[in-house]
């Protein structure tokens, strides 16, 4: 068993964590193992005032209770397209982030409500790409880059928006890829904060390899042995790692 630092989620969280703009962070995690949670404390807990345009989180779920819980909590403004639309007739503060939550069509074939959602996600990626010190808040990546076709964009982010200032959170579940396609593999060494839950996919861990500068072997096995919402915490800088216990 390989000796790791184990912190509890609060001490991590308020004594641990550290940011930086410009830093990618990389959730990974089967579905129900406390993922977008992990994304919600973390942003509560990271200052953002230095950004250029407030956080954008892309919703691509019709409905979610636990993204709708979180964004109440943030105190984010959900909008349905992009750019936010301004009351020309009153003044209103810009609130701390947004949440672009498209609304889905339907009765369409699936291809066509994918296009749709697509349209509308694209172009807040590409502005807050563009204007530097943007942090966009992408889960769950599959989705955007295989079924909504964003992968040049969310790449674009991965290989270039480090040094622009435009930083990229995203999580997903099926890091493997399916029959229909998976997420690039500048996904995994781009990221400067890396969060690993517990995975009994062999296929999956396979692809913690392609994280640079740590064991995969080691990262394989921690990752087998967590317990359900803890997580294997990796700063590539260094690297250093440790685990964030559930609670």
């Amino acid at each position: 068993m390989y000796n790791i630092a184990r912190f509890g989620r609060e001490e991590f969280l308020n004594e641990r964590w550290s940011y930086k703009p410009g830093e990618h962070v990389g959730f990974t995690a089967p579905t129900q193992n406390g993922k977008t949670t992990m994304m919600f404390d973390l942003l509560k807990h990271t200052d953002t005032s230095w950004c250029a345009i407030p956080p954008v989180m892309l919703v691509g779920k019709p409905m979610d209770p636990v993204v709708a819980e979180g964004i109440e909590g943030l105190g984010y403004r959900e909008i349905g397209s992009w750019p936010p639309r301004k009351n020309l007739f009153r003044f209103e503060e810009e609130p701390p982030g947004y949440a672009l939550w498209p609304k889905h069509l339907l009765d369409v074939e699936p291809e066509v409500d994918n296009a749709h959602v697509s349209s509308l996600i694209r172009p807040a990626m590409m502005e807050t790409f563009r204007a530097g010190n943007t942090i966009t808040i992408a889960d769950e990546s599959y989705y955007l880059c295989v079924e909504l076709g964003l992968s040049p964009l969310m790449t674009r982010h991965w290989t270039q928006g480090a040094g622009m200032g435009s930083a990229l959170w995203d999580g997903t579940q099926k890091p493997s890829g399916t029959a229909q396609g998976s997420i690039p593999t500048f996904r995994y060494n781009s990221a400067t904060h890396t969060f690993l839950g517990r995975d009994p996919d062999k296929r999956n861990r396979d692809r913690f390899a392609e994280i640079g500068g740590v064991d995969p072997k080691m990262v394989g096995e921690t990752v087998k042995g967590l317990q359900k919402f803890e997580w294997l915490y990796i700063h590539r800088d260094g690297p250093t790692m440790c685990i964030i216990g559930a609670v």
